[in-house]
């Protein structure tokens, strides 16, 4: 099906920008998941004033696939503010009259080659999940092109890269399997997956992170240690500290200072790395709607 955006017509691109603007000045957006309950509702509910992403179709000309990643972006932006933003700067990207539906696959096919290429810059990629990975993009390309890859491509594509997954000896090589098997669906039947791939996408470049600032598998067993044993010893039989809102966390800073800081400062560093992937994504998701 060709989508049409806005009917051809700028006014309803202007209207849906009008009615953000509205619902953000009286305090009504609440980013999050697609939602409207009459006053108050995520990016597209206040778009839409509607939860039916039908309307997202038939009124605005628009792929569903595009409400889904917006509502999903929005959610991690800062402020309402900075989703407000975001918000009509997607709008206003789309030119009225075009057909945005291929812009799932350019999204998907940018994040697939950034993971690919800084994991195989930080470790050799295994032959098998280097195959996995260039099937799944080339169904993209071929989607991007304009042609229909059968739901048979799809599925075996996804199987094969399923079956990758737990088999990849490190977290890193475990996370780029992870976005090729989540990458691996045909946008024009599936809502989710372009949001999909960059929230998966994001745990990658965590993994990445964690290897540029030393943070190792052992960290994360020492961790995990040490906050079970605050648990055990302090609060597992003892209610009532747990009702004083004393945690594993306060207790930690308290007899292990030095592995407390240390969340504090993974903590620190997958919030930054997060945020720098929610922003790229959500550049690289309008560059990919004006090229529409």
């Amino acid at each position: 099906m060709t989508l049409n955006a806005y009917q051809s017509m700028p006014t309803v691109r202007d209207a849906a920008i009008e009615r953000l603007r509205r619902h953000a000045a009286d305090k009504q957006l609440a980013p999050g998941p697609l939602a409207w309950n009459g006053s108050k509702g995520s990016l597209v509910g206040c778009i839409l004033e509607d939860e039916d992403l039908a309307r997202w179709e038939t009124e605005l000309g628009l792929p569903q696939w595009l409400a889904v990643t917006a509502d999903g972006i929005a959610a991690q932006q800062a402020s309402v503010d900075a989703a407000l933003a975001f918000g009509v700067d997607l709008l206003n990207a789309i030119r009225p009259g075009a057909d945005v539906s291929p812009a799932a696959s350019a999204v998907i096919l940018d994040a697939l080659g950034d993971a690919g290429g800084f994991v195989a810059a930080l470790s050799a990629l295994p032959a098998g999940l280097q195959q996995a990975l260039s099937e799944v993009e080339a169904l993209h390309c071929r989607a991007l092109a304009g042609e229909r890859p059968a739901a048979a491509e799809w599925r075996a594509a996804r199987r094969t890269a399923t079956a990758l997954t737990d088999a990849q000896p490190s977290e890193l090589l475990k996370s780029l399997s992870a976005c090729v098997e989540t990458a691996a669906w045909d946008p024009m039947s599936s809502k989710s997956v372009v949001f999909d791939t960059l929230r998966v996408y994001s745990r990658a470049a965590i993994e990445k992170a964690n290897l540029a600032s030393g943070f190792t598998q052992d960290d994360d067993t020492q961790i995990r240690a040490h906050l079970k044993l605050m648990w055990d010893t302090h609060l597992a039989h003892q209610p009532e500290l747990q009702a004083q809102g004393i945690t594993v966390f306060s207790l930690l800073e308290e007899h292990y200072p030095d592995v407390a800081a240390k969340i504090r400062e993974k903590t620190r560093m997958d919030n930054a790395t997060y945020i720098a992937a929610n922003r790229r994504a959500a550049d690289v998701l309008i560059a990919q709607l004006k090229r529409a």
